[in-house]
């Protein structure tokens, strides 16, 4: 980029990109995504891990879900405050998994 253009940022966590050496894209300088694009329009990514943090997202899932429906069970001596932490645990693995997902189609053309 040079000094005239604006400045990209990351579309993955915002962070300020650079161009690489060869003109295959950006690089992003805090998580290391890089990313091309024809004029605004993000066309490809490669995410560092992003299939390896997907499938860990979804086996946390499958641990919490395991983990929500023994201490559901237990009846009234269910600790409820551990049971809302996994809750609230599971939205955040969740949000997290909806995230990435929808940067599926960029990496896939990458």
């Amino acid at each position: 980029m040079d000094s005239q253009e604006e400045e990209r940022h990351c579309p993955l966590c915002n962070g300020l990109l650079r161009e690489l050496d060869e003109a295959d894209g950006l690089e992003c300088i805090r998580c290391m995504a890089l990313s091309r694009f024809r004029g605004d329009e993000l066309v490809a990514m490669y995410i560092p891990r992003y299939r390896l943090r997907l499938e860990e997202l979804k086996r946390r899932n499958s641990e919490l879900m395991s983990l929500i429906e023994v201490e559901g069970g237990r009846g009234q001596s269910r600790d409820m405050r551990s049971l809302r932490s996994l809750h609230e645990e599971r939205q955040r693995v969740l949000s997290e998994y909806s995230f990435l997902s929808y940067f599926q189609q960029f990496v896939d053309k990458w």
